[in-house]
């Protein structure tokens, strides 16, 4: 447990320490504290070409962390900071600033130039009979583990105060997505894209001939990464027994506010805070306090839609956290 955490605080010291904003959104979403990860490499009896996923309603689901920040991942991070040309020039896109796209394209540049992997095909998408089976987000392959579909996500949640463990009290900031929605699709559905044949015939057919021997050896492992944030109601790191079931207890978190209340506290307490807009809600903690001023109390923010805020006491710096400031009116909408 001791170890656990020492890795994971030299970890974030290294991330926040890399001075290119791109790199270290990068480094966050690659190797930064996951919300849920899953990797199946066990083929079923009826499934042999395809590792055998759990489903999203399963008793257990472990947490598998398949890149670690090594020393080499930590040099390759290093140098990028020093020259991140190469990472700017595969951003640039007329969608670049869609946070999902974004969030991809992170994916994408990592899995090209990381020692252990090659990046087969990105958005993949299948379809039978006319009719869309859906799209692989990554195919890639790993120097140990093979041929991998990798399907990724970047998700905000905001628990509406009911109950925190259970997935469906976790609502997008929009309140059009719930974090059950989204795990049951992505374990469900989207992990197990390739069990369909016309769907495997698709990813096949950008195989080369070599990888398609690799495939015929062992199946095609499959891989979850849900990263983003959780904001409660009361952001106290010591209640982790009322987080979501399966949710990884290291979680990046936060705290959600009425209008009413962000306004009381700028009313009586000297505030810093900046607004973040996407796609920098990738950020790191450290990343985003150099953009904080003091607020006005006449601030209006989240009249109509909620905002996601960094702000902190004062000069206190150990204040410092993620809000997310949401209209009065959110938890009726």
């Amino acid at each position: 447990m001791y170890d656990n955490l020492a890795k994971q605080i030299m970890q974030k010291d290294f991330i926040d320490q890399l001075q290119c904003r791109e790199v270290r959104l990068l480094a966050q979403a690659v190797f930064g504290p996951a919300l849920m990860q899953i990797l199946a490499t066990e083929a079923s009896t009826h499934q042999q070409k395809t590792a055998a996923a759990p489903q999203a309603n399963a008793a257990h689901l472990d947490s598998h962390i398949v890149f670690t920040l090594d020393a080499q991942y930590r040099e390759w991070l290093t140098r990028l900071d020093q020259a991140p040309e190469p990472l700017f020039n595969y951003l640039v896109g007329p969608r670049q600033h869609k946070l999902g796209i974004y969030h991809e394209r992170l994916w994408q540049f990592f899995l090209t130039h990381g020692h252990e992997t090659e990046l087969i095909y990105a958005n993949l998408k299948a379809r039978y009979n006319g009719q869309d089976l859906g799209e692989f987000d990554l195919i890639y392959q790993h120097r140990s583990l093979g041929l991998v579909h990798l399907e990724i996500a970047t998700k905000y949640y905001l628990a509406d105060g009911l109950d925190n463990t259970a997935w469906e009290h976790w609502h997008g900031p929009g309140k059009t997505d719930r974090l059950d929605l989204k795990l049951k699709h992505s374990i469900n559905k989207q992990l197990n894209l390739a069990d369909h044949p016309a769907a495997m015939a698709s990813l096949e057919s950008v195989l080369t001939t070599k990888q398609l021997s690799l495939l015929n050896k062992q199946p095609l492992v499959k891989q979850l990464h849900v990263g983003g944030r959780l904001f409660y109601r009361d952001n106290n790191p010591q209640t982790d027994q009322h987080i979501p079931h399966h949710v990884n207890p290291q979680h990046l978190r936060g705290q959600w506010l009425f209008l009413h209340e962000w306004q009381a506290l700028l009313a009586n307490n000297t505030m810093r805070y900046c607004s973040i807009k996407k796609p920098f809600w990738l950020d790191t903690l450290a990343g985003q306090k150099p953009l904080m001023t003091v607020a006005a109390n006449n601030d209006e923010l989240a009249q109509r839609q909620p905002e996601m805020v960094v702000y902190q006491y004062g000069e206190q710096p150990n204040t410092a956290q993620y809000g997310f400031v949401v209209p009065n009116d959110w938890l009726s909408r």
